[in-house]
């Protein structure tokens, strides 16, 4: 594995054996690099076929949401015009729409399509229900671009599957409809269909036809792509839990302290109430929010007065983390620098020995399962003694890691420590980190530190929860809050790009004095 550090002007190397330094020659050399190999990547899709063929855009587009209106009879018709629902148009239309896609997915949407091609005798049964040339195409005068394979009618939704809020509904034929009253989100869906060659309706928001005009066609010949090895989809379930401190402060007494309960009980006690739903997914993170060593000195947090704390626990500890399914855990915390720069190097060490991935600070990580690549970083906030940072230099840098970060990755998760401790709602500072970190392109936003559970958020399609609360906190035996949380996300690829992302999950716990959380009840989804 390779950990990066990345300056304004460089970028340094660490490796297993040594550091080496890039100058900005050699930086360029391997941005492009990485810039052509997505690029040659991208077009492992593309398959020999002429402009005119009709192609299936779920075959083009994996991430498209089909809802075929008129394979239903949820139309304005309410009949069943079509004999199947899939969705078809020309590979010329079909390739733009593509690059409709690949920009909107940069917002955090996906396209969502009502109508494709349709064949001319459904185009005569909507003339004779509605005989309006603004909103039905005549037949008797032409053919609509629908039955030429180049019109398309469709709507944004997130990653989650929700609609997005336009002016109407689909096959909503009043001037409610018309480009001239659209919103911010139909305008927005205007401009980049236009921008890609299309040519909106005035009449309705969510009809656009090619510019390129095609022949009409009764009988339609559809045109597959070879079957390719390897892009089946691919799903990634994600588990994260809260704050995880395997050892104490040196001050705590003895009786009834972790390291009591970990001499009595064993490696497989403290997970051992949760062990069941974090070993059945893909990846369990968590934010190990102490030390693994057996170095002494400490540095000065007089500062902090009666609230300076200084965690720490037997490198041999990591094994609590691998017998509770934990696959990476993130140091960006106030406490992973309790016994200075030798005890944050001897966690690392202990983690790397166990198979851990461990990610914080300049340090970015990347968790391969199932031949999905996911990035992991980790921002702190507060600072390393909780001295305060630049926030304007920490979104600098939290931006370039990210950037980094897309051209190897299909998912990147970024993991803060943030907030104010024992408060149940997050501050303004921690709502614009997580929005700005979706914004460059994170798609799920973990948070720590306030040591209670604070409410998630969805935005653009993308969960931000602000604070998981503790889970196997060693520095307090008897926390006044009891609640914790398992937070679950399940992610979908095919050819490794994200496609869809499901309704988060969360598993309601409750923390004992003894450092073992166990599962209240069922698990509710948030839709509920």
């Amino acid at each position: 594995m390779v950990f990066v550090t990345l300056h304004q002007s460089q970028w340094l190397v660490f490796t297993g054996g040594g550091s080496f330094v890039f100058n900005r020659f050699l930086t360029i050399l391997i941005t492009l690099a990485f810039i052509l190999g997505l690029t040659i990547e991208a077009q492992g899709v593309t398959f020999t076929s002429q402009k005119t063929d009709f192609v299936e855009i779920q075959q083009i587009i994996p991430s498209v949401e089909l809802d075929m209106k008129y394979a239903t009879t949820d139309n304005f018709t309410h009949t069943r015009l079509y004999d199947d629902s899939k969705a078809l148009l020309r590979q010329g239309t079909s390739e733009k729409l593509k690059k409709v896609a690949d920009e909107v997915e940069k917002k955090g949407f996906r396209l969502k399509i009502w109508d494709a091609y349709r064949v001319p005798k459904a185009q005569l049964k909507m003339w004779s229900l509605i005989p309006d040339s603004r909103y039905v195409a005549n037949p008797y005068k032409g053919y609509s671009n629908h039955s030429r394979g180049s019109a398309v009618d469709l709507t944004l939704v997130d990653l989650l599957g929700n609609e997005i809020e336009m002016p109407t509904g689909f096959d909503n034929f009043t001037a409610a409809a018309a480009r001239a009253n659209e919103n911010t989100n139909a305008k927005y869906l205007e401009e980049i269909m236009v921008k890609y060659g299309f040519k909106p309706l005035a009449t309705e928001w969510w009809h656009f036809d090619d510019t390129d005009i095609y022949e009409p066609v009764e009988n339609v010949k559809v045109v597959s792509p070879p079957l390719q090895e390897g892009c089946e989809n691919v799903e990634i379930t994600v588990s994260a839990i809260g704050d995880i401190t395997l050892g104490q402060d040196d001050r705590f007494q003895y009786s009834g302290s972790f390291n009591q309960y970990f001499k009595q009980a064993g490696v497989g006690y403290f997970f051992s109430g949760v062990n069941e739903i974090l070993r059945a997914d893909n990846l369990t993170i968590a934010n190990l929010e102490g030390t693994l060593t057996e170095a002494t000195e400490k540095p000065n947090k007089s500062f902090q007065g009666d609230k300076a704390f200084f965690f720490k626990g037997s490198p041999s500890y990591t094994a609590i983390l691998k017998d509770g399914s934990i696959e990476a855990v993130n140091l960006a915390n106030n406490h992973s620098m309790d016994y200075l720069e030798k005890g944050f190097k001897d966690t690392v060490t202990a983690l790397d020995n166990t198979g851990i991935k461990s990610f914080g600070y300049d340090k970015v990580a990347i968790y391969e399962k199932d031949g999905i690549m996911i990035g992991l970083i980790g921002v702190n906030t507060l600072g390393k003694l909780e001295e305060g940072v630049n926030l304007i230099n920490l979104e600098f840098e939290l931006a370039n890691k990210i950037q980094f970060l897309k051209d190897q990755t299909s998912l990147i998760i970024v993991s803060f420590h943030w907030g104010i401790e024992n408060t149940s709602q997050p501050t303004s500072e921690q709502r614009e980190l997580g929005r700005f970190a979706v914004e460059q392109g994170a798609s799920l936003v973990l948070g720590h530190h306030p040591h209670v559970i604070q409410p998630l958020e969805v935005y653009q399609g993308k969960t931000i929860v602000y604070s998981l609360g503790n889970f196997v906190f060693g520095g307090n035996s008897n926390p006044w809050y009891k609640t914790t949380e398992i937070f679950q996300q399940t992610f979908s690829f095919k050819n490794n790009q994200l496609i869809a992302i499901k309704s988060p999950t969360v598993i309601p716990c409750k923390l004992s004095t003894s450092f073992r959380p166990e599962p209240l009840a069922k698990s509710k989804s948030t839709n509920n």
